[in-house]
């Protein structure tokens, strides 16, 4: 069971807390052992258990997150102690699930717990590497650069996944626009051209009959055609926020040649990322290669790191496991050599990071300069069949029967 408290500390100081503890008279006991006297001791609400952004009315975000990582290690760096951190952190800012989440962090350590049990306690949405990290940091003594690593490695994720989101915008618009276009034409300008071949006996081509009279099914039933949009639209959109269709959906693209070497650069860019700086903070590294292979997103590269775990438990060197199973090559696998002799093993897989990074960026440059003209190119061919449509049933009214 968990009680709140409010007891005085051997300074005279009034503290306040958490602690577990079967029942009243042991929680009492307790801080009577901490040399604490308290005045108050009660069982603790469940509500407080809520996650930090549950009853806020407002949602914590990925980079207010991010933000409180890096605020906190840079002042545990500075020599702050925990508790002040906290507590500094929380006078600064106004996010009511930051400040929920501060608050079950004060809680946490004064009633003795260590951080990273804390950290997990808060209830922030976080990676098990950065759990993984805090340990480390907590076993090393040095929590601040823990956390300053867990910083960047959560701002290098960000990072990318904005720098594919701002990649596709563009063509995202251009197509958007180009399917507005077509309705458009479909709902009112090809049911005008309809209406005045309306009660005419004229042969129309296979081409213009289908064209107009899509036209005309579309301008008919345009609040049906318009509710079906609203659903597709509605429908696509829940299934992105899916993460089991996102997998499906990322795994789909690794099978088409202009996705396949855009989305596996990004995946190795993730987990070389994570492994060099779990490597860095000195986690063992069958752990971080679990939490490196728990971090990507694709089934198959997760599977793989998975059995490269596996090989590296039964003493096999890293380079080798990954060699085989083709995870890297090239320079890059020439550099994950050269760390393991060297000793800086780390340093390289960071290294290789940035490496598969840049030429990720390249691929995807690449990719977005085909999908603009691609767009273009099928719109266009779109656009042109319904107007050569429209142009054949006019010019069929000037034909002269014999």
């Amino acid at each position: 069971m968990r009680f709140t408290f409010t007891a005085l500390d051997a300074g005279g100081f009034t503290q306040k807390g958490n602690i577990d503890a079967p029942n009243e008279v042991e929680a009492v006991r307790q801080l009577v052992d901490r040399n604490f006297t308290p005045m108050e001791i009660k069982l603790a609400d469940v509500a407080t258990a809520a996650t930090p952004s549950a009853g806020t009315g407002k949602k914590l975000k990925h980079t207010d997150v991010v933000g409180l990582i890096r605020e906190l290690a840079t002042l545990l760096s500075s020599g702050v102690g925990l508790a002040d951190a906290f507590a500094t952190l929380q006078d600064a800012t106004s996010h009511p699930g930051l400040r929920l989440a501060l608050a079950s962090l004060i809680n946490s350590v004064h009633a003795g717990e260590g951080f990273s049990a804390a950290l997990r306690n808060a209830g922030l949405v976080l990676p098990e590497y950065v759990h993984a990290l805090a340990r480390a940091g907590e076993a090393t003594g040095d929590i601040g650069s823990a956390l300053e690593r867990s910083a960047d490695q959560l701002e290098f994720e960000e990072r990318m996944r904005n720098e594919a989101r701002e990649a596709l915008t563009y063509p995202l618009i251009l197509i958007l626009t180009g399917i507005g276009a077509i309705i458009f034409i479909f709902s009112f300008v090809v049911p005008r051209f309809a209406g005045l071949l309306k009660g005419r006996a004229v042969d129309l081509p296979w081409l213009s009959e289908v064209v107009l009279k899509t036209g005309v099914f579309v301008n008919n039933h345009w609040l049906a055609v318009a509710a079906t949009l609203a659903l597709l639209i509605v429908g696509i959109s829940t299934l992105l926020k899916n993460p089991k269709f996102n997998i499906a959906l990322l795994a789909g693209l690794t099978q088409l040649p202009l996705f396949s070497n855009w989305l596996s650069g990004a995946e190795t860019a993730r987990w070389t990322s994570i492994l060099a700086v779990l490597i860095k903070s000195r986690v063992p590294i069958l752990l971080s290669i679990e939490l490196a292979a728990s971090s990507v997103r694709l089934p198959g590269n997760a599977a793989r790191l998975r059995s490269v775990e596996d090989e590296v438990r039964l003493g096999k060197q890293l380079s080798t496991a990954i060699e085989e199973r083709r995870m890297l090559e090239g320079s890059a696998l020439s550099m994950l050599k050269v760390g393991e002799k060297s000793g800086q093993l780390g340093t390289m897989l960071g290294y290789i990071s940035a490496y598969t990074a840049d030429r990720h960026r390249l691929l995807q440059r690449r990719l977005v300069s085909l999908i603009e003209p691609v767009s273009i190119l099928v719109i266009g061919l779109v656009l042109g069949v319904i107007m050569v449509g429209v142009v054949l049933a006019m010019t069929s009214l000037t034909e002269v029967k014999l």
